[in-house]
């Protein structure tokens, strides 16, 4: 291949030297400098390449609002990838980086298309793994000028080709999606991390919510569904609600070409509101670098092809929320207790509850009888509401005929409940109910699912003006607090708790009396009343919160 052919990369590259060199002589930051000769080297190329104009979002922040990338990059409309630059003759080998380089790094690989440069060395990187080889120019940045050039322009020419024509690729099972997509939500995470911190820097008022936008949406985070939430808990739940809602709105179909995030929302609100007003809520006034994020993060999700992983599995979604947090944060994950229970468990412990419905309370149709009420107060993806779903079902069939089954179901979910406090188990356990709903050909109750998104322990008894708006994330916490309150609860069903330091950590339940109005309720006989051994603070609920089992008789 003749160096003629690439004639125009050379006299781009030359071009790049001459003014950096110019650059670099006039004192400015070493960095900074080669920004323009940059930009102008990318223009070049993208024209050659793309047909379409290539155009950059100047991602470069100060110290107090974390590690960005220098460039976010659009080719042809589309965002394609993300530049860092070094300055001239830092190295872009990742292994020889310094500390404040390398935490950028571990925060930076965890997109799917990164380019590193120092102006004379570049080198592409995929989900945190170099593609194709280090490409470089001979000369010096500061001396070279019009003699920098690239030891290999077709090297330099597929390099940048490939970066700019970047898409997100196809996924079509639960491990690729995984991958994937729990990096960017833990980018997201950290992003919201360092916007809140560089907020409580700002000298705007407090109430300022263009210079303190992400402050404001905690406030409102805080006041709509999670009172004690602290600026970790928001941004982690701020990252999971947004890449939940996305997954289920693709789940749905509802992720349409050139949708805005506001309209997918208003499309999910239909048949899931509470994942629909949330996605609004936390994406309708944020600034350009977060949509820009929030851009690639959509793309990424609109390349998911539901249809091929729910054949490769009936139920693929069953292991995805315990799958997700291994990649995006195994600590979370540990401190949540999220983690898979196997299937004969759950059907062991459903049947025995079932057993002691009919032989100790007198309900002989079990979980199936009209008055029977069942919560799972730490639900997770729900699996144990599905497994007592499935018995209804294959219990009516089995006495009335497969006809029944749908009625059984239908009648079933308007006493079934479930409470979580994150937001990524709770659209899966949503995403799963509705798909078992639908596959038994059962109508949604009237009033939606009761899957909440909600604090078992947070104290039900509140009194507050927001509360009593029509939101839909207003309405969830509500009609949560109102079942805390008020419902008599027959069965109080959950993963097993393991922990033995669950004393003094029940939450309102332990440490508030019977309030006016509430429904009479008889605390856990024993052996339920000793001391409790849950494996995290949520578990505890398994015991304490909703400790109104109706009827219940001593041993």
């Amino acid at each position: 291949m003749s160096k003629g052919l690439y004639g125009w990369l050379v006299t781009a590259v030359a071009e790049f030297g001459r003014a950096s060199k110019v650059k670099l002589s006039g004192g400015g930051g070493p960095e900074a400098s080669i920004r323009g000769p940059l930009e102008a080297l990318l223009k070049v190329v993208g024209e050659r390449h793309q047909q379409h104009e290539v155009s950059w979002h100047d991602e470069y922040s100060l110290p107090d609002l974390g590690v960005r990338p220098d460039y976010a990059v659009r080719a042809g409309g589309e965002l394609t990838g993300y530049i860092e630059l070094k300055r001239a003759g830092l190295s872009v080998d990742p292994s020889t980086f310094n500390k404040a380089n390398k935490e950028q790094w571990e925060k930076l690989r965890n997109l799917p298309n990164v380019l590193y440069s120092n102006g004379t060395e570049w080198r592409l990187f995929r989900d945190g793994q170099q593609l194709g080889e280090t490409v470089w120019f001979n000369g010096a940045l500061k001396s070279a000028g019009k003699a920098l050039s690239p030891v290999d322009p077709a090297a330099f020419d597929a390099l940048l080709k490939v970066f700019l024509n970047w898409k997100p690729p196809a996924i079509s099972n639960v491990s690729r999606l995984v991958q994937h997509i729990a990096p960017l939500c833990r980018l997201l995470r950290s992003a919201v991390l360092e916007q809140l911190a560089a907020e409580r820097k700002s000298s705007a008022v407090a109430d300022d919510l263009r210079s303190r936008p992400f402050t404001g949406l905690k406030n409102e985070w805080r006041r709509r569904l999670f009172p004690s939430a602290d600026d970790a808990t928001f941004a982690d739940g701020y990252a999971q609600a947004v890449t939940f809602a996305l997954l289920l709105a693709r789940s749905e179909d509802l992720l349409v070409e050139d949708a805005g995030l506001h309209d997918i929302g208003r499309r999910l609100d239909a048949d899931h509101a509470l994942m629909g007003r949330a996605l609004q809520l936390l994406t309708d006034n944020v600034n350009d670098r977060f949509r820009v994020t929030l851009e690639l993060l959509q793309r990424t999700v609109t390349g998911v092809d539901w249809p091929a992983i729910r054949a490769g599995n009936r139920d693929a979604y069953l292991h995805l929320y315990e799958h997700f947090l291994t990649v995006y944060d195994p600590a979370l994950r540990q401190k949540s207790g999220s983690y898979y229970t196997p299937h004969q468990v759950v059907e062991e412990m459903v049947r025995l509850t079932e057993d002691v419905l009919r032989t100790r309370l007198g309900r002989q149709a079990g979980f199936g009888e009209d008055d029977v009420r069942i919560v799972d107060p730490a639900m997770g993806t729900g699996t144990y509401l599905h497994t007592i779903i499935e018995r209804v079902a294959e219990q009516a069939a089995d006495r009335y005929g497969p006809a029944m089954a749908p009625d059984a179901i239908a009648r079933l979910a308007t006493r079934l409940y479930g409470f979580e406090l994150q937001m990524g188990p709770y659209a899966v356990a949503e995403l799963r109910t509705s798909d078992l709903l639908k596959r038994h050909r059962a109508p949604v109750p009237e009033d939606g699912l009761n899957l909440y998104v909600t604090d078992t322990l947070d104290n039900p008894f509140v009194e507050e003006e927001y509360l009593y708006s029509h939101d839909a994330l207003s309405a969830s916490r509500r009609r949560a607090n109102r079942i805390k309150a008020n419902t008599p609860v027959n069965v109080v069903i959950g993963n097993p708790p393991y922990d033995d330091k669950a004393e003094n950590r029940g939450g309102w339940v332990e440490k508030t009396q019977r309030q006016p109005g509430a429904t009479a309720a008889r605390r856990f006989p024993a052996p339920w009343e000793r001391p409790v051994r849950a494996r995290t603070q949520e578990h505890v609920r398994l015991f304490l919160a909703l400790g109104r089992l109706e009827g219940v008789r001593r041993p």
